[in-house]
């Protein structure tokens, strides 16, 4: 079944909250927003939905076909390199993930899921020239020692996404 990307407009207050839904109509799409609402415990004044999938421009199109045809009923957003990606969950839990190359190196990525995860390594990293590159994406934590769990419970409660190091005076910063 193919989705539809709707443009959501929620008033709080004396200012608007702007989000993207995606859903397979207008009352479905409705449900999300008032499900999700209750769920972060915020409150509204009223909200507006608008179909966009059909209307966006060119250069917001990344990503929205797949997006339609494979994603769950949720939250979307769109990020430049990436393009479209949703949030299956209101807030996600961000985790630590490995990403081994085949016949390379290892690099760490925070990341809501594996799947965001392989977008970050792949737009960051991996197929800068072009060329497909083999790899397997891992939970993180597994095989990391004592000393590396510093400062990682911040970084997958807080943020940000991203390519992360281990540094041993540091702790894990964000390299990209």
């Amino acid at each position: 079944m193919r989705l539809e990307l709707y443009r959501a407009d929620l008033r709080r207050g004396d200012r608007t909250v702007t989000g993207f839904v995606v859903a397979p109509g207008e009352q479905r799409a409705s449900e999300v927003v008032i499900e999700t609402e209750r769920a972060m415990n915020r409150e509204h004044d009223e909200f507006t939905l608008e179909r966009v999938d059909e209307t966006l421009p060119d250069d917001l199109r990344d990503g929205l076909e797949g997006l339609l045809e494979t994603a769950p009923v949720g939250l979307a957003s769109y990020c430049k390199g990436i393009g479209w990606i949703t949030h299956a969950v209101p807030v996600p839990q961000l985790h630590l993930y490995r990403i081994e190359e085949v016949h390379g190196d290892d690099y760490f990525v925070i990341a809501p899921s594996g799947d965001v995860a392989a977008e970050v390594y792949c737009e960051c990293i991996g197929m800068a020239d072009g060329r497909p590159v083999m790899f397997r994406i891992h939970d993180g934590v597994v095989g990391l020692k004592k000393e590396a769990m510093r400062g990682l419970p911040a970084l997958v409660a807080f943020g940000p996404v991203g390519v992360v190091e281990f540094d041993n005076v540091k702790g894990w910063v964000l390299v990209r």
